[in-house]
């Protein structure tokens, strides 16, 4: 994962860098968990807070509370894991930061509101989209069947709340999510971002979603293989370059490191 990342930042360093659609694929995963160079990760996190920019843990956690679940997954189910996070943890996380007064990602996956059609009207109705995929699975998976694919989705972008004419605005960046399965009992999850901070929150971005990854694929009884992240602007995020020149050397040298072990 750290080497993925490292490329995709070396490139958004460059001068008048390509911009257009970029794709992010990380494989290698260890027990659905990612891989990472630890020089990267300590070169990264200590730029970030000499830039004062949030921890890639922060950005990590609005996808998914990993730390969270994991401390409890033994004594919760999913369903109670879900509700604890929405009665309990999301008011604290609204109270503690302004910027999650429109929610996290994880919250919009679990209680993503839209209409349904009733009668000649349309109603609005809360749908818990992780808890449905989770759910169907188990359903198919007694019949003997397998799930619909295009069904195993989730939303994070909202109209009605995020087209709302600001000119900046820091959330949501994610749009999609979405989970394939292959006959080897592999998931892969597939994320899809307009435009992505490199420099500030990618990295944070790839390790929540592996995390998600590795959630599901425990629910789903399967093992996380690939995490494929579809970028349609690629920007660094850090208005000065000149002081990312340490951080760019550690890249450069474990992509160098890495590439003569594969050798």
């Amino acid at each position: 994962m750290s080497l993925a990342w490292g490329k995709l930042f070396l490139k958004t360093m460059k001068p008048g860098h390509d911009t257009a659609p970029t794709l992010v694929s990380i494989s290698g995963f260890e027990n659905s968990l990612p891989v990472e160079d630890e020089s990267i990760r300590i070169a990264l996190s200590d730029e970030l807070q000499r830039s004062q920019k949030d921890p890639f843990d922060v950005s990590a956690m609005i996808v998914f509370p990993f730390k969270l679940w994991r401390r409890r997954k033994e004594n919760m189910s999913c369903q109670e894991f879900f509700d604890w996070y929405l009665d309990y943890y999301f008011p604290r996380l609204k109270g503690r930061d302004k910027r999650n007064s429109r929610g996290t990602y994880f919250e919009r996956m679990i209680r993503y509101q839209g209409t349904k059609k009733s009668g000649k009207t349309y109603k609005l109705e809360t749908k818990n989209q992780l808890g449905q995929i989770i759910e169907s699975w188990n359903r198919d998976k007694k019949k003997n069947k397998r799930s619909r694919k295009s069904s195993m989705q989730a939303s994070c972008f909202d109209p009605p709340k995020d087209h709302n004419g600001a000119s900046m605005s820091g959330f949501p960046c994610l749009q999609q999510v979405s989970f394939a399965y292959d006959d080897n009992g592999g998931l892969t999850v597939n994320a899809y971002y307009p435009t992505q901070f490199v420099f500030d929150r990618a990295y944070g971005n790839y390790i929540g979603l592996a995390h998600l990854g590795h959630f599901m694929a425990h629910e789903l009884k399967l093992e996380l293989v690939q995490l494929n992240c579809f970028i349609g602007c690629a920007e660094l995020g850090h208005s000065n370059k000149k002081g990312l020149r340490d951080l760019v050397n550690v890249v450069q040298n474990a992509i160098s490191n890495n590439s003569v072990t594969n050798n």
